[in-house]
């Protein structure tokens, strides 16, 4: 199942990195979530699953949960799958603080430190677009971008 067929109330989780993969670090994980995705289940039962990579540097798992609830522990299970990859390759997708902003380079994360600079220096403000990281459905999510003035990390400005 791809992100673009999933109902637009589907269930979004986010998961994002100070630094992108690199390609080999990505492709392990395409094939760790192509696995996961098609073998999710909660209480036995197949989960309607997606997931998308956005830049080497964000994961976004999706589940339809029209068909299936995901539960506590189908949830822990994709959890641990990331603790674990992230310890093998010694990354953080747990980070909740971080802060995604894009240009023509790509995606770029800002620690809240790195933010208030690029806040005080003028090269971010309230209009700049951020990764929708709070965003719970597809539908919430909208095109994955919101004014930064709209997002959690507006305590900044």
């Amino acid at each position: 199942m791809s992100m673009q067929s999933m109902h637009p109330e589907s269930r979004m989780w986010f998961y994002g990195l100070a630094a992108p993969l690199t390609d080999q670090q990505a492709q392990v994980l395409k094939t760790l979530m192509n696995d996961f995705v098609g073998q999710w289940k909660a209480h036995g039962a197949q989960l309607a699953a997606a997931y998308r990579i956005i830049g080497n540097q964000c994961l976004i798992i999706a589940v339809d949960e029209r068909q299936q609830q995901a539960t506590g522990c189908s949830i822990d299970k994709s959890v641990h799958l990331l603790m674990e990859f992230g310890q093998e390759f010694g990354v953080d997708f747990f980070n909740r603080m971080l802060v995604f902003t894009t240009d023509n380079a790509g995606l770029k994360a800002f620690t809240p430190a790195a933010l208030k600079e690029a806040i005080s220096a003028g090269s971010i403000t309230a209009e700049t677009p951020v990764m929708h990281t709070l965003a719970t459905t597809l539908h919430d999510s909208g095109n994955g971008m919101i004014p930064l003035g709209e997002s959690w990390a507006k305590r900044y400005l």
